[in-house]
This record gives structure tokens, C-alpha cells and sequence, in this order.
């Protein structure tokens, strides 16, 4: 695809079908006041409020693209580049730990963070949980355990203050909007050190979401006429360059995103960091495969002689990082982001206060600090507003940014707008089928003895009266929802397999068997986590035959405990995932063939209707898949304390002794002897991994039970639900003929006149709705022609 010109026919048929749906619009306000009555409803005033809320949609349409960075090569920067001022916190541990959604909003004057109900609710649990944990380890524990991160000392101290209201849902403001991001990540990580088991990310239906106004150049505003760019900011690596890992709300993310952007950093690009790239990127692969992922190399303005060329770096990432299916591909871009963040600050900030002297323009230093070099200080003094803009301009085009957010916005435009503009035109067409029936059936009824209508009448009810019957026979699926409970079932009880922990596989795999003690312990920690100081191990845990793992302090026994469950629960997470892909598959299938079981019960009675009306009813039946969540695992770290003698040893002591040899008696001599010391009793330690692994299975086989719950709720309940939603929309359509005949009957007390005005109307709303019924077909098929090849 050319990413260099922008294709006219998605952005021509966005207009067209923003005018078409206007239209429509108008078109069902006057059938609203021309057809409607007290006696049946205003219906076609629902219809209007539909078509509205479609032509928002078109017009306000969200350009989703996420931003994954599988090494530290300024994921912030970038982001923050793009909107214009340093909007994301960045600092040198690892900052993004929940994703974020970024909407680039042109008619703003200030970024918000806005943090639904639910997300805050389950941000100010967590609050709540780690103010009691805090308590309960007390100053020096807490310290210990987040020495590694000194950064979280102040959120501690806020925490212990402040608590709960250190959070608000809307948030407004640079400072403000900085403050609250960094409290939230920071929340994430000091959570994986003092309370793992109460992650929030585990809870998390959705995410934090920032409207920001942002900088567009006068040459490239497709972004501004044709929909909100969303950037979604995503968690990369942690500090010890484990495995990217997409929890159930970071995947949620992905998928929802057109394109997902991979940021690599050009001084770090060799072959001893490809395998590590490789890996770390894996589970995106995995989750979208490779051709809607764009590569973004940044840092190429530390490139100087004889580093890789463009084309060097296009065949580096086709070959060796296998992030693309070849060397030609247009998918690699490269970026200065820093030039960048630079150039569109001081544009923004100009955008904001055209009248502004240079002076007064804060972003100007950093500007001139890029554009002038060494003598940046003196060169400022003299330049003017226009000419640092012009500098600013010149440093945006050669950053690298421009074709790569112009191709994005292609790309974007060529997935999301077909499938908006495809939802919008069928709800419009649908609505106005149903209106131009309405108008031909009432503009002909008119015409009719009364008799006819009443026996029409009649014939209606008597469909209906057969509907319900059919209804009632279709009520038990039994057979159906036996076969597809045998199905699914099969599927658990291989997730059970899956999923079952034992002793081996959880602390003393065959991988390490054969080492030492302190191997074995290094080895079994690195397993689930990382953060467990090595020092701990070395100088405190002592293996038993019997599964028991011994620790000198209660805390320390405690923090092993924690981090074994918090391994314990990604790892059932991991499982959980794949389980209900396949049961939502297996699901799919079932609901393919109940619908072609009702649609075979209920033609006869829809032929009948169809031959007497002469009309077609096209029925869907919807049936979601099921919501098949498992309960967070929950597991109580158990630690026992115990009491033993410990040898005392020997000592020494001087003592006074007289002896006939020294002075007669007379002058007692000193010495020393040996003495054994009394038993210590001392306090220890343990966790036992054999507890700990049945409390982990205990809580897995909760959590399993907990799907096969939904599943059964889903087959008795929401299946049951959506078979009446298909005889509801069928009892709708016939009920809305046998309305109209209605209304035709009352028509016919209408004077002569006033019957001669009503078909008048009728008849112009039946030309102007059959055109736009045909204009409506011929947006959809220009539509088709631009919708993604999967679709």
C-alpha cells in the first residue's frame, strides 16, 4: 500500500454517508410527525435518535492504534511527540504498567484523564489493601521490600496519609494528569512487592483514558476531519527483561486495535538483543499475527559512519527479528522521537498562544538547545518567533514522524471507517425498510373496505397466536444444550489437567534435580519471580525432604509465600485464557446450529405471512457468546512457626582454683576451662510447599467451577433469553403490520380530504424512502470494496 497519498474514495464516502444519514434523519422526523399517534407509539422518533447516534459515530471515529515497546527505546517520548507536550511520566525503571488510552482531541484547550466508576472503585480497593498491609509489615519491613524501588517511598508515605482520596475520576491538567499516571503505575508495582495476591490488574475491565489536545501541522489534518486518533500506551518488559505478559485487559487492548506499533531502539539493535526481541514479542504475535504490526526504530540520530543504513536496518527487522515478511515491507519506520517531542512542544505551545514573544514561549530553549547546537544560548537571543518555527517545522519533517503517522492514519481509516460506515448503513437501511413498509401497507389499506381490514386484522393475530405456539414447543433445547454441556465439559476437565499444580512442576522441576541446594533455590525462584532477593535464599531457606522450605524472619517467610502465589496465578491466567477462546468456539458453533433450527421451525409461519402481506421478514438471531470468567484465584499464604533447642556449644571461662603446688592453698591460681553452654530455644519459619500447592489446586478447582457455573447459567438462561429475543423481533414485525392495519382503520374515519392529504404524504415518504434505500445499497457497495479482506 502507498502510505505517501491518502485514497480519496474512504474519505469521499465518510462525507457521503454523513450526509445520507442527515437525511435520513430528516426524513424520519417528518414520517415522526405525519405517521405517529398516541395509540401506537413514536417510533419513528426512536428511529431518528438512532440514525443520529450512528452519524456521531462516522464522524467521531476512533483511529485505535497500541504502542508496545519490548525494550526501553522511549515509548513516552514517542507518545508524548505525537500529542506535543510531556504528557506520559518517564522515568529509568520501567514507568507504564496498565495500559492507558490516549484520544487526540483537536477542540480541546487541556488534556483529561477521566477514571471510570469501576476502575476507580477497584483502584481505591487496592489503596485500601495496601494501607493495611504497609500496617501490618510495619516501617522496616516495608522499607526492605521496596528498596529496589526507592521511587515508592513517597507513594507509601501518601498512602499512609491520604489513602482512598489520593484518587479523583477526573483529572485535568499536565501536572495533574503526570501526578495521577504515576501514581496508578506506581500502585501496579508497589502492589507486586508488598501485595501481589491484590494486583488490580487482574480486576481491571478497562482502562484509564486521557482526551488531549494536540499539534497538527496545516499540510496533514486527516486525523482532524476524519476521526480521533486513540493511542493505547501499553506495559512493556519489567526490570528483569521478563517475558512481555498480556494480561486479560492488555489483550482486551490489542485486539481492539487496528494497528499495534512495535518501538525498538536503533543503539540496541544487534544480534545479541534479536533472540531477546524475539521472544519478548512473541505473545502480540501470537495474539495478531504479523500484518498489522508497524515497526517503529527510534534513536536513529545517534546513527553516525558506518552504523546499519535504513535498508540495513528494514533487512534487520525482516530477517533477524522475523517482525515482518520482508526485507521490502513499508512497515518499518525510522524515528528521532526526541527531534520529534522537541519540535511539536514549542509548535503547540505556539498553536495555544499565537501572540506570544519568544520570550515568553517556555519550550523555546529546549528547541534551541536541538536546532542550534553549541551556541544555542546566543542564537536564541537573536532568532525570532517565525524563524524557530520554521526550525521547528524543518526538525518535525526530518524526525521521521510525518510519513509514519500519515501511513498510519491510511491504514487506520482503511480498517476502522468501512466497518463503522457498514454498521451505520445497515442500521439506517433496516429503519427505513421498515418505514417504506409501513407507508405502502397503510397507503394501500387505505383504499380497502373495512371487512378487509378486519379480516387481515385477524389473519395477523392468528400468526401471532401460532409464533407464541411455536415459541412454547422451542422453549427446551434439551438435546442441543446436552451435546454442547458434553463439549464444553471436556474442555475443563483438560483445563483441570492443564492447570493442576504439582510439587515437581512448581519448585523442583527435572531442569534442576540434579543441582545443589542453593541452584535448586535460585532456579525454583527465578521460576515465578524475580524479585525475590537472591541474598534471602543464600542465607535463609533450607530444603526438606517432607516439601518444607525454612526462613529465619516471619516476613521473609511471608514475602516467599506471596510471590510463589502471585507466580501461581499468572500462570493460571495463562491457561484460563487459552480455555475460553475454545469454549467460546465451541459456543459459535452450537448457536450456528440453533439458529438454523429455529429458522426451519418458524418459515411456515413466516411463508404464510409473506404470501398474504407480500412482504420478506430477514430475522438474525444474535446469540452472544457467553462471559466465561473465572473468580480471581484466591490463596492464603500460610506460614507456621515453630520452636526448637539448638545447641548452645562450648565456651570458655576463667576461674580461681587452689592447688597444693601454687602458694600451699594460700593464693588461688587463675585458668580457664572449657563448659558446655545451656540449649538455645529459637523461633523459625516454614512454609510448606506441599500446603501451598493444595491450596493453589483448591483455588484452581474454584476457579474452573466458576466457568462451568457461567457456562451452565449461560446454556439455561442467556441462551433461553436470546431464542424469546428471535420470537420478539418476529412478534414485533407482525405485530407492526397488524399496528398499521390498525391505524388504516382509523384512517378510514378521516374526511375525504383529510384521507387525500395523508396519501399524499404517504406518497412522498415512500419516493423519498425507496431513493434512500437505494442510495444506502450503493454506499454499501463501494463500502465492501474497501473493507479489510478478514471481514
Amino acid at each position: 500500500m502507498d502510505g505517501t497519498e491518502f485514497k480519496p474514495s474512504v474519505q469521499d464516502l465518510q462525507q457521503d454517508v454523513i450526509d445520507l444519514l442527515k437525511e435520513v434523519s430528516k426524513l424520519m422526523s417528518r414520517a415522526n410527525s405525519v405517521l405517529s399517534s398516541k395509540d401506537f407509539g413514536q417510533k419513528y422518533g426512536e428511529f431518528q435518535k438512532q440514525v443520529e447516534n450512528e452519524t456521531q459515530k462516522v464522524e467521531n471515529l476512533e483511529l485505535r492504534m497500541a504502542i508496545v515497546a519490548p525494550m526501553k527505546a522511549g515509548k513516552s517520548t514517542i507518545i508524548n511527540a505525537i500529542i506535543g507536550q510531556d504528557l506520559l511520566p518517564s522515568r529509568n525503571a520501567a514507568m507504564t504498567t496498565i495500559p492507558t488510552e490516549i484520544v487526540f482531541k483537536a477542540d480541546l484547550t487541556e488534556p483529561i484523564l477521566t477514571l471510570d466508576d469501576e476502575v476507580l472503585s477497584i483502584f481505591q480497593e487496592t489503596l485500601e489493601s495496601l494501607q493495611r498491609k504497609i500496617n501490618e509489615l510495619g516501617s522496616e519491613e516495608t522499607q526492605k521490600r521496596i528498596a529496589q524501588f526507592p521511587h515508592l517511598n513517597n507513594l507509601v508515605r501518601d498512602i499512609q496519609s491520604y489513602g482512598v482520596s489520593l484518587l479523583k475520576p477526573e483529572n485535568k491538567g499536565r501536572e495533574e494528569i503526570h501526578k495521577i499516571l504515576s501514581v496508578l503505575n506506581d500502585i501496579v508495582r508497589l502492589c507486586s512487592v508488598l501485595d501481589p495476591i491484590n494486583d488490580p490488574l487482574f480486576k481491571l475491565p478497562d482502562v484509564p483514558r486521557i482526551e488531549t489536545p494536540f499539534w497538527h501541522s496545516q499540510e496533514g489534518e486527516q486525523s482532524d476531519k476524519l476521526g480521533n486518533l486513540v493511542i493505547v500506551d501499553t506495559p512493556g518488559p519489567n526490570e528483569a527483561g521478563e517475558n512481555l505478559w498480556l494480561s486479560a485487559v492488555v489483550e482486551d487492548q490489542l485486539r481492539k486495535s487496528s494497528i499495534v506499533l512495535i518501538v525498538l531502539d536503533f543503539t540496541q539493535l544487534n544480534n545479541q538483543a534479536a533472540e531477546g526481541v524475539k521472544k519478548q514479542v512473541k505473545p502480540i504475535i501470537d495474539l495478531l499475527g504479523k500484518e498489522n504490526l508497524y515497526v517503529l526504530v527510534n534513536k536513529v540520530d545517534q546513527r553516525r559512519q558506518g552504523d546499519m543504513t535504513p535498508e540495513d536496518v528494514k533487512k534487520f527487522v525482516a530477517s533477524d527479528l522475523e517482525l515482518s515478511e520482508s526485507s521490502d515491507t513499508e512497515q518499518v519506520f525510522e524515528i528521532a522521537a526526541i527531534r520529534a517531542f522537541c519540535a511539536t512542544k514549542f509548535l503547540l505551545e505556539l498553536q495555544q498562544n499565537p501572540d506570544a514573544e519568544l520570550t515568553e514561549l517556555v519550550t523555546a530553549k529546549s528547541l534551541a538547545q536541538e536546532v542550534f547546537g553549541m551556541d544555542w544560548e546566543e542564537d536564541l537571543e537573536d532568532a525570532t518567533t517565525e524563524e524557530l518555527e520554521k526550525k521547528a517545522l524543518k526538525m518535525w519533517k526530518k524526525s521521521g514522524f510525518a510519513p509514519f503517522l500519515d501511513q498510519a492514519i491510511n491504514v487506520l481509516m482503511e480498517t476502522a471507517a468501512p466497518r463503522c460506515m457498514m454498521s451505520a448503513l445497515n442500521v439506517t437501511n433496516s429503519h427505513l425498510l421498515e418505514l417504506l413498509d409501513d407507508v405502502i401497507l397503510r397507503g394501500s389499506a387505505i383504499a380497502k373496505s373495512e371487512e378487509d381490514l378486519r379480516l387481515e386484522v385477524g389473519a395477523l393475530e392468528k400468526d401471532l397466536h401460532n409464533l407464541e405456539e411455536c415459541r412454547n414447543k422451542l422453549r427446551n433445547f434439551d438435546s442441543k444444550r446436552t451435546k454442547l454441556e458434553s463439549k464444553l465439559n471436556q474442555i475443563l476437565k483438560q483445563l483441570k489437567k492443564e492447570a493442576k499444580v504439582s510439587l515437581e512442576n512448581f519448585f523442583l522441576e527435572e531442569d534442576y534435580e540434579r543441582g545443589n541446594v542453593i541452584k535448586k533455590a535460585r532456579i525454583g525462584i527465578d521460576k515465578f519471580s524475580k524479585r525475590i532477593p537472591i541474598q534471602l535464599i543464600q542465607s535463609a531457606l533450607e530444603y526438606k525432604a517432607s516439601g518444607m522450605v525454612e526462613f529465619k524472619t516471619e516476613p521473609e517467610a511471608q514475602y516467599f509465600s506471596e510471590q510463589a502465589v502471585a507466580w501461581s496465578r499468572q500462570r493460571a491466567e495463562v491457561i484460563m485464557s487459552s480455555v475460553r477462546k475454545d469454549a467460546e468456539q465451541e459456543v459459535k458453533q452450537a448457536r450456528t446450529e440453533l439458529t438454523k433450527s429455529l429458522e426451519k421451525e418458524t418459515k411456515p409461519i413466516i411463508e404464510k405471512a409473506k404470501k398474504r402481506l407480500n412482504k420478506t421478514f430477514d430475522i438474525d438471531l444474535d446469540l452472544p457468546a457467553p462471559t466465561l470468567e473465572s473468580d480471581v484465584i484466591t490463596i492464603q499464604p500460610y506460614v507456621k512457626t515453630r520452636t526448637r533447642l539448638r545447641d548452645g556449644g562450648y565456651g570458655t571461662r576463667t576461674v580461681k582454683k587452689r592447688s597444693f603446688w601454687h602458694w600451699l592453698w594460700i593464693v588461688p591460681r587463675v585458668q580457664e576451662e572449657t563448659y558446655k553452654k545451656p540449649d538455645i530455644q529459637e523461633d523459625y519459619y516454614v512454609v510448606s510447599l506441599n500446603d501451598l500447592v493444595t491450596q493453589i489446586n483448591s483455588s484452581l478447582e474454584a476457579s474452573i467451577g466458576k466457568i462451568n457455573q457461567d457456562i451452565s447459567e449461560y446454556l439455561k438462561e442467556d441462551f433461553q433469553e436470546r431464542i424469546d429475543t428471535f420470537f420478539d423481533q418476529l412478534n414485533a414485525y407482525l405485530g407492526n403490520y397488524r399496528d398499521s392495519l390498525k391505524q388504516a382503520q382509523k384512517d378510514k374515519e378521516l374526511s375525504l380530504e383529510q384521507q387525500k392529504h395523508l396519501i399524499d404524504e404517504l406518497h412522498l415518504i415512500d419516493q423519498e424512502a425507496s431513493q434512500k434505500i437505494e442510495t444506502v445499497n450503493s454506499y454499501k457497495g463501494r463500502n465492501e470494496q474497501l473493507m479489510p479482506t478478514d471481514q
